[in-house]
């Protein structure tokens, strides 16, 4: 009785269309929490790094594994700082950082070793991006990168040369009458425009500005506005060479601001050829000018679809800090509309985006 019984049900199992299915037929794939959508593959860059340094590697830790396929390796990096290349660290001469590398394979680190490092500040502490082993021939070519304002490429071996953001402006985007030199000598190879840093004496600061409405789970870093300030930290008046004011003393943003988004280089949203004479801007002890940019403005990134972030790495010179910020197609395209239906209305289009910059 009991074998009749059970040869029924497996009949009834493999022959019954629904049950059949039920069993074969693959649960869907869980879809991504809003601002966290698939994670593209990271591409390294020493150029578009905010910071870079040489150091001993003193301790990796390792940290918790995401259980994502590929998995997520975490780590804490504690570094003896040998020397700065670009940007700043703190003065105690060490630098803790974390590090997140989504591969199959745990990654393996130099222990023990002089290394290269490229890294970000993200919510308040040090991510290393870079970690390399370095010898004399690397750091020396690093250092020429990290000579450069970030934006800027350059092509080493026979015929080397520099550019900049504005390469596709050509001749027009640098006046011959403008006044700042480059200390590195170096210059943009199209467009005659110094490689013009700000300064170690200058800070920026860069705060998303709140939005006129604030929708909840749609707008939490605003509408695209962000507040950038350069101040004078010092106690001596100083120039600032990478941001040009004009005759009249009118801080000229939109020819002195760059904004790197997913590995490109676009120049300040507004922007045109310096005309006439420029000269840099001169800040007295502890004084400070501002501005407001909208990212939103950018023409070339891929923008997100759905609900998504994206990452916006505001760049004066040597300086930069980077932005998160949560795209939301069906509130932020519409401004991003608007915003483009204004700026062909009155100049033909957005800017150009630096071809050059993503290769």
């Amino acid at each position: 009785m009991f074998a009749r019984l059970a040869f029924s049900m497996a009949a009834f199992v493999a022959f019954c269309p629904l049950v059949f299915a039920q069993r074969v037929a693959p649960r869907p794939m869980p879809r991504p929490m809003p601002g966290r959508g698939p994670a593209a593959p990271a591409r390294l860059d020493w150029a578009q790094a905010e910071i870079i340094f040489v150091g001993r590697l003193a301790k990796a830790q390792a940290g918790p594994v995401g259980m994502s396929m590929p998995p997520l390796h975490t780590h804490t990096l504690t570094f003896e700082v040998a020397r700065v290349l670009r940007g700043s660290l703190p003065a105690s001469g060490q630098a803790v950082c974390s590090h997140a590398a989504r591969q199959v394979e745990p990654p393996r680190f130099p222990q023990g070793k002089t290394c290269l490092v490229a890294a970000k500040n993200a919510q308040g502490r040090l991510q290393a991006l870079i970690v390399e082993e370095a010898d004399e021939q690397k750091i020396m070519d690093v250092q020429t990168l990290a000579s450069l304002p970030l934006g800027w490429t350059y092509k080493s071996g026979t015929g080397a040369q520099a550019l900049s953001p504005w390469a596709p402006l050509g001749p027009k985007a640098w006046s011959p009458q403008a006044a700042p030199k480059a200390a590195s000598g170096l210059t943009c190879a199209t467009t005659g425009r110094p490689a013009l840093l700000a300064g170690e004496a200058v800070t920026l600061r860069v705060e998303p500005v709140p939005p006129a409405k604030d929708i909840k789970w749609t707008n939490p870093d605003g509408d695209g506005e962000y507040k950038i300030t350069v101040a004078n930290a010092s106690a001596q008046a100083v120039e600032v060479p990478a941001l040009l004011s004009d005759a009249a003393g009118k801080v000229l943003w939109e020819q002195s601001l760059v904004i790197l988004c997913q590995h490109k280089a676009y120049p300040c949203p507004g922007f045109a050829g310096v005309t006439g004479k420029v000269a840099a801007t001169r800040l007295a002890p502890g004084a400070s000018v501002s501005t407001v940019v909208n990212a939103l403005r950018l023409d070339g990134p891929a923008w997100p679809q759905g609900g998504y972030r994206i990452e916006f790495q505001f760049c004066l010179g040597e300086k930069s800090l980077t932005k998160s910020f949560y795209f939301m197609t069906r509130h932020h395209g519409p401004i991003r509309e608007k915003l483009r239906a204004a700026e062909k209305k009155q100049t033909g289009g957005f800017g150009p985006a630096d071809p050059l910059a993503g290769e």
